[in-house]
């Protein structure tokens, strides 16, 4: 399975003050009660900071998958709970 996240995007004629940008992290059940407060930047899983970016709306995915080849990948096992904020 996939989840797909589609960054914020504006056209050039939204101010610049208006323009959305999040940063997305990933964190335990322990972060997701404590307020929603991530404990570290290696909670960061993508950043949404090209809401004018010339080819359109960034988009992220995260394939969930038991196994990973990548570096970058994140390794998801069954039963558990993964939280996103």
């Amino acid at each position: 399975d996939y989840l797909d996240i589609y960054c914020p995007h504006y056209n050039a004629s939204v101010p610049e003050h208006r323009l959305e940008q999040y940063v997305l992290y990933m964190v335990n059940a322990e972060g997701w009660d404590a307020a929603c407060k991530p404990s570290s930047k290696e909670q960061i899983r993508w950043e949404c900071d090209k809401p004018s970016a010339l080819h359109g709306p960034e988009k992220f995915s995260e394939k969930f998958q038991r196994f990973t080849p990548f570096t970058l990948g994140k390794e998801f096992r069954e039963g558990h709970s993964y939280y996103y904020i």
